[in-house]
């Protein structure tokens, strides 16, 4: 074998090791990475008296599932509406709560486990039929819940 045909030899050798490293490292990304699931656990109606329902307020139980292997912490939380099909405005933001890296309560989701957040909104929020709760995190992914459901918004003045 001569020296050209050696040398041909390394650098296949090397650049196919180089594409071995490369495929390694994105799997083991793409394993490690935030992968986070949200569940519409419980929701009800909080009032502050029996029957008063001035000072009411819709309550979410939101459980959080984290199954990738890096933690993640949940930016903002938006009820979002869905005004109609083939509209050029599709989504209607309806409140919103945004949490900043200094507040104590910020939802903090583990690697490989869940947490528990309550979430409430006044009674003079504007209700329909289709409502979903829309969560923003730490890793720039958007994550939607299931519809929530038209029994939620009823409180017993409506």
């Amino acid at each position: 074998m001569k020296l050209p045909e050696i040398a041909i030899a390394v650098a296949i050798g090397s650049s196919l090791f180089t594409l071995g490293n490369m495929l390694v490292s994105v799997m083991t990304y793409r394993r490690v990475r935030p992968n986070v699931k949200v569940r519409l656990w419980r929701t009800g109606v909080a009032t502050t008296t029996a029957g008063d329902t001035d000072g009411s307020e819709y309550q979410f139980i939101l459980r959080f599932l984290n199954n990738g292997g890096t933690p993640v912490s949940v930016e903002r939380i938006e009820l979002m509406a869905y005004c109609r099909r083939f509209h050029p405005c599709e989504w209607e933001l309806l409140k919103a709560k945004r949490f900043l890296a200094s507040t104590p309560d910020r939802p903090l989701v583990p690697a490989h486990n869940g947490t528990t957040h309550r979430f409430h909104l006044a009674h003079s929020s504007a209700v329909g039929t289709r409502h979903y709760l829309r969560f923003r995190v730490t890793s720039g992914d958007a994550i939607r819940s299931r519809k929530v459901k038209q029994s939620v918004w009823l409180l017993p003045s409506d």
